[in-house]
């Protein structure tokens, strides 16, 4: 019996530890899976890092020029360092298109050194431009033309003419503005200034010139222009063309409103317009965060006219050339259907649901826009496809061997544990038939 009992406990153990042996294999297992998870996702974190690297930007340090450094001026770098871009104020992801309609969105700002940084997104498609009209001063006035302006910032005035870069009240701007507004008046437009102040020049300003806005729009105007001149140095905004100093004018178009496509659309109409008779006239587009009341219409701009370290002459011999461009935009250039533009002296009859003031008014077809990282992307997720399969193929073939050896060594531990125990049934088995012949012989 007690034999029995032993045979038992024998076998019992021999099962529990086949059951170990198989515990310690699934476990083995286990953490060869864990490692190569975490071996995968380290070297994916790599690839991507690497990736990321290779689309990312390096730009140089250059401490800003701001004149007479009594503003807190921001300058802006591309990807070669090179200054792309100054203002007074500056947010992560602002835009800027320049004269020749390439995009550099900022992706980062350094408040204590006054720097940002932006990389080229890619560039609008310049339209194809049919130049029959020769002259900018010669206006379409067959058709009924009106125009509102405004002030968000009644202050700003320009110092080398003012004395002052801003009074409380009506500053040098409103002489700008009535420059342009007799300008727009000589183009046969009927003029709608307003001249109500918007006073302090803090963040509520455009919350208090909305209703101006609002009631400059209540005329029917065919556009609406927020006057503004800027706070960066005077180098940024006046240049030397063909021996002549000309102030330049920036178009803001605020990012935080529905009309945005629109609003963006009908700048670069102006920039393409302006190229073909006076190519200097605009320094960029600058997409802000902002709303800039621009909510309110499709066809709504904030110009920045020079900067308050410009003479305030130069900004008024900038004046005509600004609403000779507007006008020849607006009411002399007809938008094709492949969003070409012919620039004609007197539109056709046919051609005046075309003309860019009615197009503006409708759904519009936005600017081509190709982006650097579109065929970037499609490489790079490609090579990341490509390289994380055959890592995992790899992978997949080195667990099949480890897994394949784990259970060939298992199987030769358990075959070695069988023989083991036959071998320990067999001597028992001799032991027994060896005591039954002593027990004979005695």
């Amino acid at each position: 019996m007690k034999k029995i009992i032993e045979k038992i406990k024998n076998h019992i153990l021999h099962i529990k530890s086949i059951n170990q042996d198989k515990n310690n294999l699934n476990k083995l297992t286990k953490q060869n899976k864990e490692k190569t998870f975490f071996k995968n996702m380290f070297v994916f974190v790599i690839l991507f890092i690497i990736g990321f690297a290779s689309f990312g930007t390096s730009s140089l340090f250059v401490k800003a020029d701001t004149g007479d450094g009594s503003k807190e001026i921001y300058t802006v770098y591309n990807e070669e360092g090179r200054i792309i871009f100054e203002s007074n104020r500056v947010e992560v992801g602002d835009k800027i298109i320049d004269a020749n309609l390439n995009e550099y969105e900022i992706y980062k700002v350094d408040h204590t050194h006054l720097t940002a940084y932006a990389e080229l997104n890619g560039y609008y498609e310049k339209p194809n431009i049919n130049k029959k009209s020769k002259s900018l001063y010669f206006s379409n006035n067959n058709v009924k033309k009106s125009v509102g302006l405004y002030m968000s910032h009644n202050d700003e005035s320009y110092v080398p003419t003012d004395n002052t870069s801003s009074v409380y009240g009506k500053g040098g701007i409103h002489d700008v503005a009535k420059a342009l507004s007799n300008e727009f008046k000589a183009l046969n437009y009927e003029v709608y200034l307003d001249e109500t102040l918007h006073l302090p020049h803090d963040s509520g300003a455009y919350t208090r010139s909305s209703s101006t806005a609002k009631r400059l729009l209540t005329n029917k105007v065919d556009a609406l222009f927020d006057i503004h001149r800027d706070g960066v140095a005077r180098s940024v905004y006046v240049k030397s063309i063909d021996g002549v100093e000309r102030c330049k004018v920036r178009i803001v178009v605020g990012q935080a409103n529905p009309n945005k496509d629109a609003n963006m659309q009908f700048a670069m109409y102006l920039m393409s317009v302006a190229k073909e008779y006076c190519p200097w006239l605009f320094l960029d587009i600058y997409c802000a965060k902002g709303h800039y009341n621009q909510a309110l219409t499709s066809k709504g701009l904030l110009f920045e006219m020079g900067t308050y370290l410009a003479e305030k002459e130069l900004v008024l011999d900038s004046v005509k050339y600004l609403a000779s461009v507007i006008d020849k935009t607006l009411f002399s250039t007809v938008v094709d259907e492949d969003n070409s533009l012919t620039i004609v002296d007197k539109p056709l009859d046919s051609q005046g649901g075309n003309l860019v003031n009615n197009v503006l008014n409708n759904s519009i077809k936005s600017q081509p826009f190709t982006s650097k990282y579109s065929v970037n992307i499609i490489i790079f997720v490609s090579l990341l496809i490509t390289g994380m399969t055959a890592l995992g193929i790899v992978s997949l073939v080195k667990h099949k061997k480890r897994l394949k050896l784990a259970n060939k060594n298992n199987s030769n531990l358990i075959e070695a544990k069988d023989n083991k125990s036959k071998d320990n049934v067999s001597k028992q088995a001799l032991n027994k038939d060896s005591k039954k012949i002593n027990k004979k012989h005695k």
